[in-house]
């Protein structure tokens, strides 16, 4: 499914601002604006995210630029959502840049007005994660029609290896303390229920060096969910996957030769932070209770191998909670873990493209808690 650009596309003056679609002639100066608010964006990489996405044949990156001078950059993904049996088309918002030179002049707001108008009849929402003064900018714009959800339950969780790795010395001198309190103790802990964990014995895990497209669908088409979710087929995950300089991981867990669940590891490393591990797909996205014990192997087998990064990272509401506290995993604003992770906030807010007549789908659209995400979609940005 593609979502062409729209003959409408053209530049829209905005307090002497311009605002457009991206262009070729601006892809140097999104790589370097990048590299200064984030860092890590290779020609390569842009490649693969911006241009290589299946969903659109053109580059959805929305422009504001004064006197011939890039002030911001607001990149949008356009992504198919299966919401039951059906599919609507959704823009999530990512890696929004505003350059130093150019901020206090509303680009956030201008950037994001300007995307809601083009885009209102082709999408049926948009989505985003958002930090706290993030959230609140978002609302602040659309609060009759944003709606959003705490990620705190939204079932984020932690496994630290290494709290130190989440400090620097512009930490407060206490917290520093802590972290190097907490690492014995955290250890020790770790270790016991390491012991402890479950095991089912007719349950064979494989380890892919590679993912198995092929595997993961077999698994998804299984179980079904009514959930909103990104759609899983091969196109999403042939793509997805194919995402430069990181390294993914796939176990899958057996049951008499039925492969009943997968998780798919990435690793990620940020400049001066810790080494993650990030459970970027957990499949089937319905059935985490009936299938706890596949879970949980998996969980053993991916902890005794993976205790090198300083903290292994999960999202969604698949692996039922108590499984993941058995493996050492934590809510992120549990103690400690509430003093070194940062809060965050999923946001939803209806666009035109809704369908109203289909009551269900819009309700379940507009229920951030119901969206079934996982960190293919969230680590986008």
């Amino acid at each position: 499914m593609s979502v062409p650009r729209t003959a409408s596309s053209l530049d829209s003056s905005n307090d002497e601002y311009s605002i457009r679609w991206y262009d070729e002639r601006d892809r140097e100066a999104f790589l370097n604006l990048y590299n200064l608010a984030f860092s890590g964006c290779t020609p390569e990489w842009f490649a693969w995210k911006y241009e290589q996405l299946p969903y659109a044949d053109f580059v959805p990156i929305i422009v504001a630029e004064k006197d011939g001078e890039i002030g911001g950059f607001r990149p949008v993904l356009p992504l198919p959502i299966q919401v039951g049996n059906e599919t609507v088309m959704a823009l999530q918002l990512i890696d929004l840049m505003v350059h130093p030179d150019h901020r206090r002049q509303g680009l956030m707001t201008k950037m994001y007005e300007w995307m809601r108008d083009e885009c209102w009849d082709d999408y049926a929402a948009t989505f985003t994660y958002a930090n706290e003064p993030s959230r609140r900018g978002m609302m602040k714009m659309n609060d009759e029609r944003w709606t959003h959800h705490d990620l705190g339950q939204f079932d984020k969780y932690e496994r630290i290896h290494n709290f130190t790795a989440f400090t620097t010395d512009e930490h407060p001198p206490a917290l520093q303390f802590g972290a190097k309190v907490a690492n014995p103790v955290s250890t020790l802990k770790l270790r016991v229920q390491d012991m402890l964990k479950l095991t089912d014995n007719d349950i064979v895990v494989t380890r892919h060096d590679s993912v198995r497209t092929d595997i993961l669908l077999e698994i998804h088409e299984r179980v079904h969910t009514d959930q909103p979710h990104v759609r899983r087929d091969a196109e999403f995950y042939n793509w997805r996957f194919a995402e430069p300089d990181t390294e993914f991981v796939m176990y899958s867990a057996s049951r008499n030769g039925v492969r009943e669940a997968a998780i798919v590891v990435g690793f990620d490393q940020t400049v001066d932070g810790p080494t993650t591990a990030n459970l970027t797909e957990i499949l089937p996205l319905a059935g985490g209770f009936e299938l706890g014990a596949a879970f949980s192997c998996l969980l053993s087998r991916i902890t005794s191998e993976v205790d090198f990064v300083d903290h292994i990272s999960a999202t969604g509401n698949v692996i039922p909670h108590r499984i993941l506290a058995a493996h050492g995993f934590a809510r992120w604003n549990s103690y400690p873990l509430s003093k070194f992770v940062e809060a965050s906030s999923f946001l939803v807010c209806p666009l035109g493209g809704l369908d109203h007549s289909q009551p269900g789908i819009e309700a379940a659209l507009v229920n951030p808690p119901g969206w079934n995400m996982s960190y293919c979609e969230r680590l986008f940005g």
